[in-house]
Parts: structure tokens; sequence; C-alpha cells
């Protein structure tokens, strides 16, 4: 029984990992800015909900997201480093944004779709899906709801970036980029070594995305100091992006395709809602700073941690600030939710 539940398993993955392939090579060739990732993502999500079962064992993820966070690391560089003292201040921009967004959303998915309230405001936290899930477990409300609210969420935000990339334009490779050395065997198995090392710390300590994060200080630490000169080949990471949208885009299963045509237009409103306060909050930076509007972008955008970040660095867009200030909001949420969940509890126990 086991045996052919692992091969069940296998053969899912395989066809899974082959949708995103296809997809992927589909969206690269057509000129889309991380198109293995933007593409992979939606061919997986149309399979899924179209009734077959795509899945990425667990155990996979953990690798995906270290190799790429490594990956992601080479695009730290000096300038980084200079533009840390502007931080602060986007941060606390982050956050007004953040109090808008969900107050936004919250209002039109309660008081205008009738949502109840435990899943209006659930549904319209930023990201981080399985904490929220987690902190909620126990609520009186429609889980699924939440989990579809924040699959499309995830989904567009993946999809619309890189287009608003090809359509403004997004920074050119500088010099240093272009100019990086490709690792040789020493330098990848160092990297390997500090990233792990790095990555179990982030995932002992609970970090969102540890892994990915672990392994993007790890590089970025160890390119910059000249302990390593080059980067891990991209030939050798394509697998993983291609499995980090498989990840991503089986999210959605094969039963939310009947629910689906009744949650869109109150999750896709609230997804605009938001996504115009993040808008203007990534605006008044660019304007106060002059940092790029799509790095901007990326670092507001309203969740999506992982696939932002190694998008971040195909468009050549610092993947340093696009995390810290997604690890930062959901810094926030880790405070907020578990308190918010007790007095969602407390609430419906009284009804």
């Amino acid at each position: 029984m086991p045996l052919r539940l692992n091969r069940q398993v296998a053969v899912r993955f395989a066809v899974t990992f082959a949708v995103s392939a296809g997809g992927g090579f589909i969206a690269q060739w057509l000129g889309m800015p991380a198109g293995w990732i933007a593409g992979g993502i939606v061919a997986v999500a149309a399979v899924s909900l179209a009734g077959f079962h795509t899945e990425v064992p667990a155990p996979v993820s953990t690798p995906v997201y270290l190799v790429l966070g490594i990956y992601s690391g080479g695009g730290v560089s000096q300038q980084t480093l200079h533009q840390m003292q502007t931080w602060p201040a986007s941060f606390a921009i982050l956050g007004v944004s953040l109090i808008g967004l969900i107050g936004s959303s919250y209002w039109w998915l309660h008081s205008r779709c009738g949502w109840d309230r435990n899943a209006a405001i659930l549904s319209s936290l930023p990201g981080a899906l399985s904490f929220v899930m987690a902190a909620a477990e126990g609520l009186k409300t429609d889980m699924k709801k939440v989990a579809i609210a924040q699959s499309l969420r995830l989904l567009i935000l993946v999809e619309l970036i890189p287009i608003a990339a090809l359509l403004i334009g997004h920074p050119e490779k500088s010099g240093t980029l272009a100019a990086a050395a490709t690792a040789g065997p020493r330098d990848i198995i160092i990297l390997l070594a500090a990233g792990t090392a790095a990555g179990l710390v982030f995932a002992w300590l609970k970090v969102p995305g540890g892994w990915m994060l672990g392994g993007l200080l790890a590089s970025a630490t160890l390119l910059l100091s000249g302990t390593v000169s080059g980067r891990i080949p991209y030939p050798l990471v394509l697998p993983f992006a291609i499995t980090l949208a498989a990840i991503t885009g089986s999210r959605f299963r094969p039963g939310d395709a009947a629910v689906l045509p009744y949650l869109a237009k109150p999750a896709l409103v609230s997804f605009a809602l938001a996504s115009c306060v993040s808008l203007i909050g990534a605006v008044c930076v660019t304007l106060l700073f002059g940092i790029n509007f799509i790095q901007v972008l990326l670092a507001f955008a309203p969740g999506a941690l992982d696939a932002l970040i190694i998008i971040a660095f195909q468009m050549n867009i610092d993947p340093a600030y696009v995390a810290a200030h997604h690890v930062a909001r959901f810094l926030a949420l880790v405070v907020v939710v578990p308190l918010l969940a007790r007095w969602l509890a407390r609430d419906s126990d009284r009804l």
C-alpha cells in the first residue's frame, strides 16, 4: 500500500513539474520577465482547477527555497548597504499601508459582500496563509473562502508584477551583475554549506521563508566579503525555479473550481482595494527616496514572499530590500494575528 501511494505521489509530482515547465517555457518565449515563475504558476493553477490533483511533496520545498535563496543573494550589492539608511522610513510607510489595505479589504468583504467577520478579516491579511490558517484553527468561519481569497491574491500578484515591469520597464543588468562570475565547484559547496547552516537557524527561529532568507543572507555575505567569487550557474537553478512555480500553483485544488465563480468577485475586488493602497505607498516611497518603483512595488505587494524574492532577482531588482519588507510585515502579522484570532473566537462564542 505505501509503495502504491509513493508511486502515485511521484507521478503527480512529475506531471505537475512538467506542466510548470511547459507554462514557464511559453511565458519565457513570449518575453515575460521572470517567465519561468509566472508562466509555471498559471499553468499549474489551471490544471489544478481543471480537476487534476497537482502535488509537490513537502520535503522537496526545502532544497527549492534554499537554492533559490542562495541564487538570489547574488543580487545584493554594496548599493544595497548604502540604501539601507532609507529603509526605516520605508518600513514606516509600509506599516501605514498595511493598516489601510487590511481595513479597506475587510470593509468590502464584510460590509458590502456579507462575509462573516471572521472570514472577512482573515481574507484581508496580506500573505502568510499557512500562519493565518493555523492561528484561525477552531474559529467559526468558512476557511475555504479564506484559502481561495488568499490564493487568488498570490496568483494575480505573481502575474501582474512582471507584466507591469514589462510595460513600465525595469532596471537593465548592472555592470556588477552582468560581470558576475559563475561559481566553481568549491564555491558552490561553500554556498550550499553556509546557506544550509543559515537556513537551519532561520527555520528554528520560525522566520517566514526561513530557508530562502537563510540562503540569501549567507550568499550575500560570502559574495560581499569576497569569500566566494561567483553565483550558482542558472542552468542548475532553473529546475528549482520551475518547482517553485509548481508549489505555488498547486495551492489551488480540483474542488475549488466549483466555488470559485461565487467567491471570485468579492476576492478580486478585495485584492484590487489592497493593491491600490499598496500602490499609493509604493509611489510615496519612490517619490521620497528615489528607489525604483518596480522594486518598491515588489516589496509592498500584499503577499507571495518566496515567489517575489526570486522574481526580484530575475528582474535585476534588489532582493534584500524586497525580502526585508515582506519579513517586517510578516512579523507585524505574527504579533497581531494570534491576538486577533483570540478576540474573534471570544466574540464568536457570544453569538
